[in-house]
């Protein structure tokens, strides 16, 4: 089986059990959106009570308010992923699911925040590495989520992935940040974000939301936008088991999934 028969087989397949997924629980279409708000509140109100009083600690709070909403938001795809269905009985838990392996992710991630701007005289070289890193650790929510991996193992085991899996994972990421672009998000700036461990819930969609004016058309935007991150985070997790649990070697020995 050549490179593009693989490909053919892998994503029938990730799609297949995207549409057979969501047509079980539509309500995950809008959760991006709905915690996109959570999110934005929260940082509304980190920066208007804490920020004055805990001042430049608040770099340390926002990954803690971030890393309890991913984990809901992972907890809720994880049940989707695996079971079909998503269940809000023992909701209040789903914060403290993934908590402690998100935030350990975080902390690594705000070591590489601060050595980055090193490269900020030289605008390209920032922009390489910047992208660079996105690509190479892209999966990491789904190896946390998924694969149950935290801290240093995530890294590792995200960029074992990305070796094995460069253009069958990177290449509907590719399409997902195009099609954001054509909605006016800035290509450059999410490929360069390192927001890499929300990348599934598309949290900075958010930015720009007018809460004042329900009715604004760039709200109906990053509806629109956050709608489609919901369907392209069911389709990397089904991509991610599909790809974690083979090679090209044992789905062409087997001729299916």
């Amino acid at each position: 089986m050549n490179f593009f028969e693989d490909l053919k087989l892998v994503y029938t397949k990730a799609i297949k059990d995207t549409f057979v997924k969501i047509k079980a629980s539509p309500i995950i279409l809008i959760l991006p959106f709905i915690y996109g708000i959570i999110y934005a509140i929260g940082l509304f109100l980190i920066g208007n009570l804490l920020a004055q009083t805990i001042g430049g600690l608040v770099g340390f709070v926002i990954p803690l308010l971030t890393s309890l909403i991913l984990s809901s938001y992972f907890s809720i795809l994880s049940d989707l992923i695996y079971y079909n269905r998503i269940s809000f009985r023992n909701f209040k838990n789903t914060f403290m699911a993934y908590f402690a392996s998100i935030y350990s992710i975080y902390f690594i991630l705000m070591i590489i925040s601060f050595l980055l701007p090193a490269f900020g005289r030289n605008q390209g070289i920032y922009l390489i590495v910047s992208a660079a890193i996105t690509i190479a650790l892209n999966p990491i929510a789904e190896s946390i989520y998924i694969s149950g991996d935290y801290y240093t193992s995530a890294y590792i085991n995200s960029f074992e992935f990305i070796k094995e899996n460069l253009i069958l994972w990177t290449l509907p990421y590719l399409i997902y940040l195009v099609i954001l672009n054509m909605f006016g998000f800035d290509f450059f700036l999410m490929i360069t974000s390192n927001s890499i461990v929300d990348i599934p819930l598309g949290e900075n969609l958010i930015n720009g939301l007018n809460y004042l004016n329900p009715l604004d058309p760039y709200n109906l935007k990053i509806l629109l936008a956050s709608i489609i991150t919901a369907v392209y985070a069911v389709f990397r997790g089904n991509l991610y088991r599909i790809l974690k649990g083979s090679t090209r070697r044992k789905r062409a020995y087997m001729g299916e999934l």
